[in-house]
């Protein structure tokens, strides 16, 4: 059903879904006017979904350049030693990279290789911050990654900490619910994992690449 809503709203604009005979004898008969009660909603809000995409497409820079000392997109401009933290939204395919100037967003689909880039990215600023959050653990200051607080006792979750020789290990996990993909970062502590949505967890290619460290020392 909404598909056939679709091809009749886009069949004015001369993009043809279904032959216009055939919309304009379905309109005629006794269910057109259910058909578009009940489809017109839904078919507006798939057209406005998918053209979402388009749209970012079609305004996107045609140039996207990777240095050692930073990035840039068209007009955009942003030096690594300037990014303060990263966040990887995957049900949307983008990295929202919070900066001094402020926030800029990151959309990885827009671009050939789009593994290659979240890669190149995530290690860059990996690199840019590892060192800090390094010297704030061994200074005794606790450094805050969304709902985990890292200290050099461990890694403390809604209050409760995990020793480090009560990690047994660390990794990311691929979930899908009704069609959203999302990923998880699973923490096992003393046999019991803990799920965090890696979303929620700031700078979370950073605290993986300490925890790495510092599970395998």
């Amino acid at each position: 059903m909404i598909y056939v809503v679709v091809a009749t709203l886009l069949a004015p604009t001369s993009l043809h879904l279904l032959p216009r005979e055939a919309i304009e004898n379905l309109l005629r008969s006794r269910f057109g006017f259910f058909i578009l009660l009940f489809g017109l909603p839904c078919g507006i809000y798939v057209i406005g979904w998918r053209a979402s995409d388009l749209f970012v497409w079609m305004r996107a820079p045609s140039l996207l350049e990777l240095t050692d000392e930073g990035l840039r997109v068209g007009g955009t401009r942003l030096a690594w030693r300037n990014v303060k933290s990263i966040v990887e939204q995957h049900q949307y395919d983008r990295l929202i990279l919070r900066h001094r100037g402020g926030t800029y967003r990151l959309r990885l689909g827009l671009w050939s290789d789009a593994e290659h880039l979240r890669h190149e990215v995530t290690g860059h600023v990996v690199s840019a911050l590892l060192d800090g959050v390094s010297r704030q653990v061994a200074a005794g200051r606790p450094v805050h990654f969304g709902p985990l607080i890292l200290s050099s006792a461990g890694l403390t979750h809604k209050g409760r900490l995990m020793r480090w020789e009560d990690i047994d290990s660390i990794r990311l996990q691929d979930e899908e619910d009704h069609a959203v993909a999302t990923r998880e970062l699973v923490i096992v502590a003393q046999g019991k994992p803990r799920k965090i949505d890696e979303a929620k967890v700031i700078n979370a290619p950073v605290l993986l690449a300490y925890l790495s460290d510092r599970l395998a020392g």
